[in-house]
């Protein structure tokens, strides 16, 4: 859904940043990503919207499709593949103007390529339905260590920070234009309060998911952390993805449908 999403952005804006004649135009980009100087890694950014810069709706539109697929379990490893392939052909056309939940995205929409499961309406055995064959278990571990890795980052990354050790990381947040708490950015208690509990709540989720009794408690905690995050960035994208990424380690409890249930009686 988070796809689906990003490339209905891409089809209304697309063509404005990075078409042919767009913001961000092909020797725009070439320019800043460094092409063919030594130690700029931009080989390694290779995309087809560099050599076909008016297709850039048609791929958009195929992402688009691609993605629609793989919601509705539609496609099997072909849908997430192709999804993949026009999200990295974007990430690598403009790599300087890559959104946070991007890396996120492209990282688990390409552990779906080895086994994207089954839909969770879909009556046939598969993730939705607790008979999850190997290899969905193991995508399902591959983006549980993925997410918890994040986490691990995320957390050294602020700490090594001192605005995360004295408070004011959140009161510098609120003054961006993007962030919804922004009426309380003169608040530099209230800022200061917020910034520890960000900290406290990332450090109690990676806790919890060691520790298979407070399980229950890091879904809480996780969430506090993700509305802050929501709060502070108002970027509602990443929010979600991060959404997504924790369901490999705490499933939403779905039922199978009732006909399955007769069916196997």
């Amino acid at each position: 859904m988070v796809s689906i999403l990003h490339f209905v952005a891409l089809i209304t804006n697309g063509n404005e940043l990075f078409g042919a004649v767009g913001w961000f135009n092909v020797d725009v980009g070439r320019y800043l990503i460094g092409n063919e100087a030594d130690g700029t890694g931009s080989i390694y950014r290779w995309s087809l919207l560099y050599w076909l810069p008016e297709y850039l709706s048609i791929f958009a539109w195929l992402g688009l499709v691609a993605s629609a697929a793989t919601l509705a379990g539609i496609g099997s490893r072909l849908a997430p593949l192709v999804t993949w392939f026009c999200l990295c052909t974007f990430q690598h056309r403009s790599p300087l103007l890559t959104l946070l939940y991007e890396p996120l995205l492209v990282a688990l929409m390409a552990y779906l390529i080895v086994d994207p499961g089954r839909a969770t309406w879909s009556l046939k055995a598969g993730l939705s339905s607790g008979e999850a064959r190997p290899s969905v278990r193991i995508v399902r571990n591959l983006i549980a260590c993925h997410f918890w890795l994040w986490l691990t980052f995320s957390l050294s990354s602020m700490l090594a920070n001192p605005i995360w050790w004295n408070g004011e990381a959140a009161r510098q947040l609120m003054q961006q234009p993007s962030s919804w708490m922004s009426i309380f950015k003169d608040l530099q208690w209230f800022g200061q309060l917020l910034t520890h509990a960000v900290i406290a709540t990332q450090a109690a989720v990676l806790i919890c998911m060691l520790h298979s009794p407070f399980h229950w408690l890091g879904r809480w905690m996780l969430y506090l952390f993700l509305l802050a995050v929501l709060l502070l960035l108002g970027d509602w994208m990443y929010a979600a993805i991060l959404v997504v990424a924790s369901f490999a380690v705490w499933p939403i409890p779905i039922s199978p449908p009732k006909i399955l249930t007769e069916h196997r009686s």
